[in-house]
């Protein structure tokens, strides 16, 4: 066998890599080199769309991958509601701004297909051996400036938590390094299952990163990962029952936030979990309607329900200051689709539940799948994840463990 060939790589396996490399790092491309690598997520939601519109491609992904298939069922049915209530209220007029909002809400789902479509083209493990590697020197590097954190402020921290220095590495804030750290674990279980080594070192480091940034979040998937990992030793799956005492473990270790942002303040994510709650109400049972609530077209073009709320009364949710209008998910998938398709929305997690729980064969692609499902959960919380571009990252490696475990399977 000629060893070269190992390292060539055909177009796709050069389009899937290079795709993780803009998404993973897209934070700190934009922030340190250029502002359009802001923009790479949707350029690939485009490309993703345009591989969706092709008959041949879409019937070969979807013949492989039936609860995928089921999933763009869910979502087509969410598109086509929320373009009945934006018809019928008017709330928000502009057709080009609605759009946008539309396609926002599919970005996770079409790079998810287009990194399936890619991957049946690929050697996987060729794909996977540098996407680890970048990963590893990512974890590594973080590992040594974390420490040197704890010792003096090199200029890689946001703020004191419990009278430590947190930490975010040199992503844009500490929430999103401890996203990316997730991902990253689920990438380490994902060579661990293909190569049969454990990767010990490598996951530890990750989880004290995690630890270091302070967040709730990470805290919460600290825990969530340890009883997890406990869990697949003796199971070869969890049940409903498992994985909502999961959740409510990795809740129980963000309970300071969870407390802070919704019980004893008045914030943005409380107040607009409280009107998102109204908006569903008062429109039942569809929503207001595109770019109406919680969305980043909302914000951008001023939501008419904002001013009715009274939102510009409140710092950082007015047409001058909106930096946290866009700062939660669930609120806008009530307020904007309806309590249906909230329920609806609920049901395309508990797909990704069963593509995890049941298509991932091996042990530790079970533990990289639910890593990442428990990221989406614990993020749409307090955030926009699934419109997000971590979220578009997490979907890409998601589609790396479907097409790992079924070739394995």
């Amino acid at each position: 066998m000629d060893i070269r060939a190992y390292f060539r790589y055909n177009v796709h396996e050069l389009a899937f890599v290079i795709m993780f490399i803009l998404l993973f790092f897209q934070s700190i491309l934009s922030d340190r080199i250029c502002y359009v690598f802001s923009y790479t997520d949707e350029l690939f939601a485009v490309i993703g769309l345009m591989t969706l519109s092709s008959p041949y491609v879409r019937k070969y992904v979807f013949m492989h991958n039936t609860y995928v298939k089921r999933i763009f069922k869910l979502l087509l049915v969410i598109l086509i509601i929320g373009c009945l209530s934006t018809i019928r209220y008017k709330i928000q007029s502009d057709l080009m701004v609605n759009l946008y909002d539309c396609f926002a809400l599919m970005k996770m789902f079409v790079i998810c297909f287009l990194g399936l479509s890619l991957l049946y083209r690929c050697s996987l493990n060729k794909v996977l051996e540098i996407i680890f590697f970048l990963v590893c020197m990512y974890i590594l590097l973080g590992g040594i400036f974390g420490i040197l954190n704890l010792f003096g402020d090199i200029g890689m921290s946001e703020e004191y938590r419990f009278g430590i220095r947190n930490f975010r590495f040199i992503n844009s804030n500490s929430g999103d390094y401890a996203s990316i750290l997730i991902i990253a674990l689920s990438i380490v279980h994902l060579q661990s299952g293909m190569t049969g080594k454990k990767y010990i070192f490598l996951k530890l480091l990750t989880l004290f990163c995690l630890i270091l940034t302070l967040r709730g979040k990470a805290i919460g998937m600290v825990l969530t990962y340890t009883v997890l990992i406990w869990l697949l030793k003796y199971y070869k799956g969890i049940s409903l029952k498992s994985l909502a005492i999961l959740a409510m473990i990795g809740f129980g270790g963000a309970y300071w936030q969870i407390k802070f942002y919704f019980v004893d303040n008045i914030t943005a994510r409380g107040l607009f979990l409280l009107y998102g709650l109204i908006t569903a109400n008062n429109f039942f049972p569809f929503g207001a309607g595109f770019s109406t609530y919680g969305s980043n077209m909302a914000k951008v073009n001023y939501s008419p329900l904002y001013t009715e709320y009274g939102f510009s009364s409140y710092y950082g949710m007015s047409a001058e200051q909106p930096q946290f209008l866009n700062d939660n998910f669930w609120p806008m998938i009530i307020a904007q689709f309806g309590w249906i398709i909230f329920i609806l929305y609920a049901f395309i997690l508990v797909l990704f539940f069963k593509i995890v729980n049941i298509e991932f064969s091996l042990k530790q692609l079970k533990i990289a799948g639910f890593i990442l499902f428990f990221l989406l959960i614990y993020s749409s919380i307090g955030g926009p994840i699934f419109v997000h571009y971590i979220g578009c990252a997490s979907i890409l490696v998601f589609s790396l463990g479907i097409a790992l475990s079924q070739k394995y399977k």
